[in-house]
């Protein structure tokens, strides 16, 4: 008899929590419908009975569908925001390519997705490996392209970011032929920092990085503000870029230039590691 009571001593908090389940999904539930209903009586003036057969109509297509915006810009944000601190973590890191080596050849041959989607989300977290280089070539062109990718994504927010400011502290920066590259090269040197501090073991380059998703997401929205209100006073870098056919040839000879920076120091820093390590041992 005592060896079968503590089995059942145990299975009593599960009886308890199984049982309360029903009655906090009916406190929820019950809270969504007497919300509704008061939204239906008071805001839209309905009748008692009609403001009851109402609730589901209610919430279907006012709080379902007018809010339906806001869980697509929510998602946008999410995306964004995820996508930037992604990389800022990755550059703000020495080892963060063998990293995402080791990370690519473990789960995609398994196809474990999830996995790897979370070690991503918790980059930071990553033990550190025993050499900064990749070990296999095709990775290496991975790591280029994504370098050579980000640079040109950085080069234009941070190119209208930089605009932004200066046109919004009261700053007016006419655009010439001559200095139309000075705004990208000091905008690609922002992450190029965070980069180079990551070489040099920097302790506060994290610090350093972390302001760039909160910059990239003011940017997005300031923009998306200046859309949606058709705003005629503010003025945007590259649409005046856009604007000239000869500008738009500037800028972009410039930026194939300025967006391949990253990716030589990234090799020539990958160079003389080699150097100093001829046979760097594996993790």
């Amino acid at each position: 008899m005592t060896s079968s009571e503590p089995p059942e001593e145990a299975g009593e908090p599960k009886k308890a929590l199984s049982s309360a389940l029903p009655s906090r999904a009916l406190l929820i539930a019950g809270l969504l419908l007497i919300w509704t209903f008061l939204y239906n009586r008071l805001i839209k003036d309905q009748g008692v009975v009609d403001a009851f057969f109402s609730i589901l109509d209610t919430l279907s297509e006012d709080v379902v569908m007018d809010s339906l915006i806001t869980i697509v810009v929510g998602l946008l944000i999410l995306c964004v925001f995820t996508g930037t601190k992604l990389y800022t973590q990755i550059i703000s890191d020495a080892y963060s390519f063998r990293i995402l080596e080791e990370m690519f050849v473990e789960h995609i041959s398994r196809g474990n997705w999830r996995e790897l989607g979370r070690r991503l989300l918790n980059f930071q977290e990553e033990p550190q490996p025993a050499s900064v280089l990749p070990q296999h070539p095709w990775f290496i062109l991975i790591a280029f392209s994504l370098l050579y990718v980000m640079s040109w994504v950085y080069l234009v927010l941070f190119s209208e970011a930089l605009f932004f400011v200066s046109w919004s502290a009261g700053v007016d920066l006419p655009i010439t032929a001559e200095n139309l590259e000075l705004l990208p090269t000091l905008a690609l040197a922002i992450p190029f920092s965070a980069r180079v501090m990551a070489w040099l073991r920097y302790p506060y380059t994290q610090d350093y990085a972390d302001f760039m998703p909160g910059a990239v997401f003011v940017l997005l929205l300031v923009l998306a503000l200046g859309y949606l209100f058709r705003s005629d006073d503010q003025k945007f870098f590259l649409t005046q870029i856009w604007a000239s056919p000869e500008y738009t040839r500037i800028f972009l000879r410039s930026g194939l230039l300025l967006a391949f920076t990253p990716v030589f120091a990234e090799a020539i820093y990958w160079l003389g590691v080699l150097f100093l390590e001829p046979s760097p041992p594996d993790r």
